[in-house]
């Protein structure tokens, strides 16, 4: 008989790992000269996202890199309607906590 699958548990990140998440993903997502436009550093919960040099684009995939760095689904109106770097976080950690309690069920 097999034994049964065991899947590995599933963490809700803190919101300083999503917001590390976020700026790792903007430097993937950004060319040269819009990553020199914006201090990483200074990108926080509070930094809007019509602040950041990215277009339609860009968002998308900025939003792609962080469901896979995070294993969640934003879809792409959720990911239109975040105006702060706050709101895309909150989301994560929320996403993330729904799918772990689902696999704690």
């Amino acid at each position: 008989m097999a034994e049964p699958t065991s899947f590995p548990a599933v963490r809700v990140p803190e919101a300083d790992e999503v917001l590390t998440g976020l700026r790792d993903a903007l430097t993937g997502v950004l060319d040269a000269s819009d990553l020199a436009k914006i201090d990483l550093g200074a990108v926080g919960p509070d930094t809007p996202l019509l602040s950041l040099p990215i277009d339609s684009l860009a968002l998308m995939e900025l939003m792609t890199r962080i469901e896979d760095a995070f294993r969640v689904y934003i879809p792409e109106d959720r990911a239109y309607a975040f105006t702060t770097v706050g709101e895309v976080i909150d989301y994560v950690r929320t996403k993330a906590a729904a799918k772990a309690a689902r696999k704690r069920s």
